[in-house]
């Protein structure tokens, strides 16, 4: 969801998950400019993330979908795992190998067999390597 692609929207989710807030209020608490907020607030409203509604000459903004708070503890305990070296190991084994692995029997996983064709077959000199312009011939 791109509306959570943003630390400013994350950081305005966790603050309206204490409180209700008017923008003035999460302009100080987070010291950012008013139209960025508003411009922020904009996006989690349209996404039915927050609810606003108007108190007089304030509009109150509210979580609308509180499971959110719980979406973005997972992300963050995530990449706290990722970032400890533990938790690389742990989620390392659970990774697809990749195409640089080994197999059980020693081959690498996706590498191409190098297989020479036989000898009475093969051409003397490699036409792909270097191009050939063939000389005069005595007969």
């Amino acid at each position: 969801m791109s509306a959570l692609d943003s630390p400013l929207r994350l950081q305005i989710l966790l603050l309206l998950h204490t409180s209700p807030h008017v923008v003035h209020q999460i302009v100080s608490t987070l010291d950012k400019s008013q139209p960025l907020i508003s411009q922020h607030l904009r996006v989690l409203k349209k996404s039915g993330l927050v609810d606003a509604v108007r108190a007089g000459r304030e509009v109150v903004y509210t979580l609308a979908e509180p499971a959110v708070i719980d979406i973005i503890f997972q992300l963050a305990d995530l990449a706290t795992v990722r970032n400890t070296g533990t938790g690389e190991d742990e989620l390392a084994s659970r990774r697809l190998p990749d195409a640089t692995s080994t197999t059980e029997n020693g081959s690498s996983a996706g590498a191409a067999a190098i297989i020479d064709p036989p000898s009475d077959i093969r051409p003397s000199r490699d036409p792909g390597l270097v191009p050939f312009t063939p000389g005069p011939t005595r007969e």
